[in-house]
């Protein structure tokens, strides 16, 4: 008798076959020890990583957590959120969602260069938005469907619609 071993199944999208909740998630939390791990880095270099508080005179050391609450909030449920927005109300939701979220990530660099900040304190921070968006933002976008979304959760006319419409 001779027994045969089956090879294990290979998934070709596991990106696809999770909930986004659970890729937000795992992205979050990564890209919150990348940011940490960034901040740590930065301050062993003898970066001062000191910001005037809203309202403040005087400069006060950002601290560690801010960066780990960045990218958990900002970049893991933001990102999460507006990955599911554009699943749900998108007729191409990888593409509208890359798109976004580059334009969120511009916009998230003025918070640092307009800080008063030294020159590389805010190069630190402009590279931990970098950092945190490079890991969270391709699991999420992959987890997309890159055309037409599910039927009956696109804005507009379905490819199956327009086939029969002509």
């Amino acid at each position: 008798m001779t027994t045969t071993r089956s090879a294990t199944p290979v998934r070709g999208r596991p990106w696809r076959e999770r909930p986004l909740w659970q890729i937000g998630l795992v992205t979050a939390l990564v890209a919150a020890a990348a940011s940490v791990a960034v901040y740590a880095v930065a301050r062993a270099a003898g970066v001062p990583m000191e910001l005037t508080e809203v309202f403040e005179d005087e400069f006060a050391r950002m601290p560690v957590r801010n960066m780990a609450f960045g990218a958990l909030l900002d970049g893991g449920a933001a990102g999460t959120v507006l990955a599911a927005a554009c699943r749900r109300w998108s007729r191409r939701p990888r593409s509208w969602f890359v798109t976004l979220t580059a334009i969120g990530l511009i916009a998230s660099f003025a918070l640092p260069v307009f800080s008063d900040a030294s020159t590389a304190t805010k190069l630190v921070l402009s590279i931990s938005h970098i950092v945190v968006a490079l890991i969270i933002v391709p699991p999420l976008a992959l987890a997309l469907p890159p055309g037409p979304g599910r039927p009956g959760h696109g804005v507009g006319i379905s490819t199956e619609t327009r086939a029969t419409h002509g």
